[in-house]
C-alpha cells in the first residue's frame, strides 16, 4: 500500500474541499466558509477569503474562477479568488434525493475537478455519480458511477479520474468512460475528504483533524 504522508494542517477549521494549483494550493473550509490558497511547503496561508457558500465539500478551479459545491444548501457557487459570488447555479444530479432529507430535493454535490477542455466533473452524494458537465450550460455530457456510498472528493491525474470515498475510508482510480475501478488505495486513517492531484501525487484533506496527506502515485 502506497504511503500516507502528513504535510501540514490547514488554518481553517473543517478543510473539506481542495483543489492543486501551480502557485498554492486552494482549500475550502465547511465551518467558516473561507477559501484559502495555501503553500505547498508550509500550509501558510497566501489567500483567506470569506464567501457567502454554506458547509461546502468540494472546489476547484478553472479559467480564472473558483468553483465551490456548496453542499447543504445545494448550490455551485462561481467565485473570483476574493471570494465575492459572481453566480450560483444548481448542481448535476436534480431528482436523487438524500435519504436523510423530508423536503424539497437535496442533491449535496460534493467533489468538483475543472478540466483542460473546459469542461467540469462534480461528484454527487445521493445519486452516486460522477458528472462530466459543460459549466457554461450545465449539461451533463456523460456520469460515472461512484465505487461507494459517500462520494467525496474528485482528482484528474491527466489520464484518470481518483474519487475519494469517506465511508468506505479509500481512494478509487476510476476509468473516466466506464466507471470501472482500475486499482484502490485504503485510507484508514485519517478520514479522506477532499481530494487532488499535484506533482505526481494525491492530495487530500481531513476534516476533523485538519491534516492534509499527500500519496505518492508515480
Amino acid at each position: 500500500m502506497p504511503s500516507i504522508d502528513d504535510m501540514w494542517i490547514t488554518p481553517g477549521p473543517r478543510p473539506n474541499g481542495l483543489q492543486a494549483a501551480d502557485d498554492g494550493l486552494w482549500v475550502i473550509d465547511a465551518e467558516n466558509s473561507h477559501i484559502y490558497k495555501l503553500d505547498y511547503e508550509t500550509g501558510e496561508a497566501m489567500v483567506d477569503a470569506p464567501t457567502d457558500t454554506y458547509k461546502s465539500s468540494g472546489m476547484t478551479v478553472g479559467d480564472g474562477v473558483v468553483w465551490v459545491a456548496s453542499t447543504h444548501n445545494s448550490r455551485l457557487y462561481k467565485l473570483n479568488e476574493d471570494g465575492s459570488t459572481i453566480e450560483y447555479l444548481d448542481p448535476p444530479g436534480m431528482g436523487a434525493r438524500d435519504p436523510r432529507d423530508k423536503g424539497p430535493e437535496y442533491i449535496r454535490p460534493h467533489g468538483m475537478e475543472w478540466m483542460d477542455d473546459r469542461t467540469m466533473w462534480v461528484s454527487v452524494k445521493p445519486a452516486l455519480r460522477n458528472y462530466l458537465i459543460n459549466p457554461e450550460t450545465m449539461d451533463v455530457i456523460k456520469s460515472i458511477p461512484t465505487p461507494g456510498a459517500a462520494p467525496h472528493g474528485i482528482a484528474w491525474d491527466g489520464e484518470t479520474l481518483w474519487c475519494a470515498d469517506r465511508g468506505l475510508g479509500m481512494i478509487h482510480r476510476l476509468d473516466a468512460d466506464t466507471g470501472e475501478v482500475l486499482y484502490e488505495i485504503p485510507v484508514p486513517d485519517p478520514e479522506v475528504h477532499g481530494l487532488t492531484y499535484h506533482d505526481g501525487a494525491l492530495l487530500f484533506c481531513c476534516d476533523p483533524s485538519r491534516r492534509v496527506c499527500r500519496i505518492e502515485i508515480s
